[in-house]
């Protein structure tokens, strides 16, 4: 009998003792719902405390870039083209620019170098109102697509191939970039503006477009696309696209891609995969609605 109640009054401590527990993990969890809900006010309040310091922060940064344009001696020196020269494959820039300050018998020069030029060129300005500036520079310049390679190999050989891509790139670049700066001479004293770097080859990328062309190593199979973008909507567009398939300089054969999606603005070109075989070079050439043709080699990936 006294065993019973023994275990009665035990067990009615394992209860009261559970209730206990359960009333102190409800105000626990209570608890930490509002700590929840206070860091996620911090938090909102902190994001909108650095949204607003980044927008005054903006607002006073350009502010001050306006401040400071407004109080130098040169207004930005701006750049256009004549479009109508692009189909000679030369073209007259105009340069232009508003000198706030200068004396009317300072000298005023252009001074630019294009292309891989080391030496900068100058020539005088010509004043065409009061305070304004410009200056005509003939560019010559072989109007061509934009026209990037990606080769991806199973073996080691994928990385040195990318990089040689990315070479090449850089040296188009190079090659299409103007640089520029204007000078005022006045009794011995030279100021000069910052230089100025544009490049030159969206204007054979506006005439026409960019290619893509990917070259594939699975095993001893290739499969190479091509990818045609058309940048500007133009009507003259890529309508041919043959793989030249050489083993060292002789020519085995031409094979034609196919058009896949005659409608779409970005026109891709996929051709039956083939074996890889000893010695092999690959050029694409791409043939547009004008008659135009252009050819890159595209295995070996060499920088020209």
């Amino acid at each position: 009998m006294e065993k019973d109640q023994y275990i009665k009054g035990f067990r009615l401590f394992i209860l009261i003792a559970l209730i206990i527990s359960l009333i102190i993990n409800v105000m626990m969890f209570s608890k930490i719902k509002n700590v929840e809900e206070e860091i996620r006010y911090l938090t909102e309040n902190q994001t909108m405390l650095s949204n607003s310091v980044n927008s005054q922060s903006g607002m006073i940064q350009q502010e001050l870039d306006q401040f400071i344009e407004e109080q130098s001696w040169i207004s930005p020196v701006t750049m256009e083209t004549d479009k109508k020269q692009l189909a000679n494959g030369s073209t007259d820039i105009t340069f232009a620019w508003q000198l706030k300050v200068f004396h009317k018998d300072s000298e005023v020069m252009f001074h630019y170098k294009y292309g891989k030029t080391e030496e900068f060129i100058e020539i005088p300005a010509n004043e065409e109102t009061e305070g304004m500036f410009q200056v005509q520079v003939p560019v010559e310049m072989e109007l061509k697509p934009e026209w990037q390679v990606n080769v991806h190999a199973s073996s080691g050989n994928s990385h040195s191939l990318k990089e040689i891509s990315k070479q090449e790139m850089e040296s188009l670049e190079e090659e299409n970039q103007i640089s520029y700066f204007v000078s005022v001479s006045h009794d011995g004293l030279v100021k000069q503006s910052r230089q100025q770097s544009e490049h030159l080859g969206y204007l054979g990328t506006n005439s026409y477009g960019s290619l893509f062309s990917d070259v594939n190593f699975n095993e001893d199979d290739v499969r190479v696309h091509v990818y045609y973008h058309n940048v500007s909507n133009q009507d003259n567009i890529v309508e041919k696209v043959t793989l030249l398939k050489y083993q060292e300089d002789s020519l085995l054969e031409e094979k034609q891609f196919t058009l896949r999606g005659e409608e779409m603005r970005d026109r891709p070109f996929d051709l039956k995969p083939f074996k890889k075989y000893d010695n092999m070079r690959l050029v694409i050439k791409v043939e547009y609605t004008d008659g135009t043709i252009f050819e890159k080699q595209v295995y070996p990936n060499e920088v020209k």
